[in-house]
């Protein structure tokens, strides 16, 4: 027997029960086991150290138990504000969209009343439609630029979230 091979069969016998064995493989442990003392020796040996690991009961701590559930907790509520913020998010972008809407067709109404009293061309009056038309996303938007991030972020949706969790409780 060479090195190699014992090597080969020191790595499947870590393998055997842990992950799944290709038949190939399997066959030639299992033949290898027969023909070899020492790697059948050293197989029957890690079977029997890991019953020994199975049988034996770990149990944490009580600082280990206080840690995990502070860390869990921790999880839970950055948990909850991210859902708080796909909630605000997904409600934002609903309002958006009805103001947007609304606002096209109440612009593009402001427009066809410009052309019809004043005579202007229509295509002097269309571009001026559309830029008040986007006027105040332009605006918040250069307000969300200009205002530091978290003004805008932590106060706001934590006031929001404790009110929302306050109303459920």
């Amino acid at each position: 027997m060479t090195d190699n091979d014992h090597d080969r069969a020191v790595e499947l016998i870590a393998r055997q029960g842990v992950e799944e064995m290709a038949p190939p493989d399997a066959s030639w442990l299992e033949s290898h086991l027969s023909r070899c003392a020492e790697c059948s020796d050293y197989a029957a040996a890690f079977a029997e150290a890991g019953q020994l690991w199975r049988s034996f009961a770990a149990t944490a701590g009580p600082a280990l138990v206080k840690t995990t559930q502070a860390r869990v907790r921790a999880r839970a509520e950055q948990l909850r504000e991210q859902q708080a913020r796909g909630v605000l998010m997904a409600v934002s972008f609903c309002i958006g969209v009805l103001f947007s809407t609304a606002s096209a067709w109440l612009w593009w109404k402001v427009g066809d009343w410009v052309v019809e009293r004043l005579g202007l061309p229509q295509s002097i009056v269309a571009p001026g439609v559309l830029l008040f038309w986007l006027l105040p996303a332009l605006a918040l938007a250069v307000l969300m630029i200009a205002l530091p991030h978290t003004l805008l972020d932590y106060p706001l949706l934590s006031a929001w979230t404790a009110e929302r969790e306050g109303d459920m409780r």
